[in-house]
């Protein structure tokens, strides 16, 4: 999967979590979102960090 689409998805992913936040009913609701909006964010970064490392292992092995 291409960089910018796995963004896309983790991108769609928040905002889906960040509706389900909102129409959550109650505190049991809203701490899964949350849960949830973490995990996502945990992917992006880690996908993030691993791609900005493939960029500066071609940049310093040239």
């Amino acid at each position: 999967m291409a960089f910018k689409d796995e963004l896309d998805l983790l991108l769609k992913g928040i905002t889906e979590e960040a509706n389900n936040y909102k129409k959550a009913e109650d505190k049991e609701g809203e701490k899964e979102a949350l849960k949830d909006m973490l995990d996502i964010f945990m992917r992006g970064t880690q996908s993030v960090r691993e791609h900005i490392d493939r960029y500066n292992e071609r940049r310093f092995n040239r």
